[in-house]
C-alpha cells in the first residue's frame, strides 16, 4: 500500500472525527441553553439613602431622561447637569411638558404633561435628592392684590407676554409663550426660575430681592384674571390687545358710517 495514501486516508478519518465531535459540542450546548431559564431583566438597585418617591422618581429618571441628562444627572452631550436644579426647575419642566422631549431644542413649547402627577412628584423629589436647589415657591393667589398685580405686571411682564398674556415674538429668534395656560404654581415657578427651567430659563429671574412673595401673589392673581376677565365692553375681540381692538373698532365703525352714507345717497338720487 501507497504510504502517503495511507497518510491521506488517516489525515481525512481525524478531519471527519473533529466535525463530528465539533457538532456534538454545539448540539449538546443548544440543548443544555434551551433547557436553562431566561434571565429576566432586572430593576435599578435601590439607593438606601433616598425616600421611597424619589425611589419610584429615579426608576422613571433611568427609563427617560438619563439618556440626556446621565445616569446621575450630571449631564451629558444632548442635556444640562440636574444637579442642584431642585425641585422647582422639575416640577415646572414635568408640568408643562417642555420635558422629557425626543430631540434637543432650545426653546422647548409647552404641550401636555406626559407623566401623571403622581410620576412628576415622584420625578420631582428624586430631581430634588440630587443636590441642593430651589424647592417649590409658596404661592397664595388669594392673598395677592388685583390693583398692584395689573402695575407690576405692566412694569416686569407685559413687554415680552404682552398686555393680555398671549405672548409674542422676540429677538434672536426667541418667542414668549402665553402664560393664558399657566397655573398659579407655575406662574410662580417662572418668576423665580426666568422662565423654562433653572438651567434653561430665557426671561429674566425674580428671586425675593426684586419682588417679594406678597408681589408675586399679586403677580399671579392678575395673571389668572387675565385667563378669565370681564368683558365689560362687550365682544373679547380674541384679546389681541388695546390697540389691535381700538383698531378694529374704528375700522368698523368707519366701514358702517360709509355703507350708511351709500345708503342714503341711493335714496335721495
Amino acid at each position: 500500500m501507497d504510504p502517503t495514501r495511507g497518510r491521506g486516508w488517516m489525515r481525512l478519518r481525524l478531519a471527519l472525527i473533529g466535525t463530528v465531535a465539533a457538532m456534538i459540542v454545539g448540539i449538546t450546548g443548544a440543548l443544555v441553553a434551551a433547557q436553562s431559564p431566561t434571565p429576566t431583566p432586572t430593576a435599578p438597585s435601590p439607593s438606601p439613602s433616598l425616600s421611597t418617591q424619589a425611589q419610584a422618581g429615579r426608576i422613571l429618571y433611568l427609563r427617560d431622561c438619563a439618556w440626556c441628562h446621565g445616569q446621575d444627572g450630571s449631564g451629558g452631550q444632548f442635556g444640562p447637569s440636574l444637579v442642584g436644579v431642585g425641585a422647582e426647575s422639575a416640577d415646572f419642566m414635568l408640568s408643562t411638558g417642555r420635558m422629557p422631549i425626543p430631540t434637543v431644542e432650545e426653546q422647548p413649547p409647552r404641550k401636555k404633561p406626559v407623566y401623571t402627577q403622581a410620576q412628576i412628584n415622584d420625578l420631582v423629589a428624586y430631581v430634588a435628592s440630587l443636590g441642593t436647589g430651589p424647592d417649590i415657591p409658596p404661592v397664595n393667589p388669594a392673598a395677592g392684590d388685583l390693583g398692584q398685580g395689573a402695575q407690576l405686571y405692566e412694569e416686569n411682564c407685559a413687554a415680552c407676554h404682552s398686555s393680555t398674556g398671549v405672548g409674542g415674538a422676540l429677538t434672536s429668534g426667541l418667542q414668549a409663550p402665553t402664560i393664558l395656560d399657566s397655573t398659579a404654581r407655575q406662574i410662580a415657578e417662572a418668576i423665580r426660575l426666568g422662565g423654562a427651567g433653572l438651567r434653561t430659563g430665557k426671561m429674566p429671574k425674580f428671586e425675593t430681592d426684586a419682588l417679594s412673595n406678597a408681589q408675586v401673589d399679586s403677580i399671579v392673581r392678575y395673571v389668572l384674571y387675565l385667563q378669565h376677565p370681564e368683558d365689560r365692553g362687550g365682544a373679547s375681540l380674541a384679546r389681541i390687545g388695546p390697540v389691535a381692538e381700538g383698531f378694529v373698532a374704528w375700522f368698523v365703525g368707519l366701514l358702517v358710517l360709509i355703507l350708511f352714507i351709500a345708503w342714503i345717497g341711493e335714496r335721495t338720487a
